[in-house]
């Protein structure tokens, strides 16, 4: 079976448009958490304001206890989550999917919808890297390593 590479990863889960997410920032909205999970140094090159960092590790581990801790004392409460990675291609989906199937394993009384944003950080700062109400970003701007 040949993939290729448009092929969406985690399709059951909604995709959600960067629109929806400055919306989420600028309102302060914390029914709504964004979990980026790309790793520290990534992070660095340019964020989306009031993300919280959770790297793919974490999702990826066999031992659930960091991933169950951060279900726990951060995630708990809130309506939706949405995941992202630098383009949300792989990453993301893995680790909101990943994410899903935890959240339904611990059975939580208000489990949060776990959804995508497409196009990753790459496509939000397309569309917002010049408005630091919703961007994050280094003295140079937004300029990361080729991925």
């Amino acid at each position: 079976m040949g993939h290729d590479n448009d092929e969406l990863v985690a399709p059951e889960l909604a995709r959600v448009t960067p629109d929806v997410v400055a919306e989420v920032v600028k309102s302060g909205d914390k029914k709504t958490l964004i979990v980026d999970v790309r790793d520290a140094h990534e992070v660095a090159e340019g964020s989306i304001k009031t993300a919280l960092n959770v790297p793919s590790a974490v999702f990826k581990s066999e031992d659930k206890s960091q991933l169950d801790a951060v279900i726990k004392e951060q995630l708990a409460g809130a309506e939706q989550v949405v995941v992202h990675c630098h383009f949300s291609k792989v990453r993301g989906p893995t680790c909101a999917r990943a994410l899903n199937e935890r959240i339904k394993a611990l059975g939580l009384d208000k489990a949060p919808e776990v959804k995508v944003l497409a196009g990753g950080v790459a496509g939000f700062m397309d569309g917002f890297k010049a408005d630091p109400a919703v961007a994050v970003l280094p003295e140079g701007g937004w300029n990361p390593a080729q991925k």
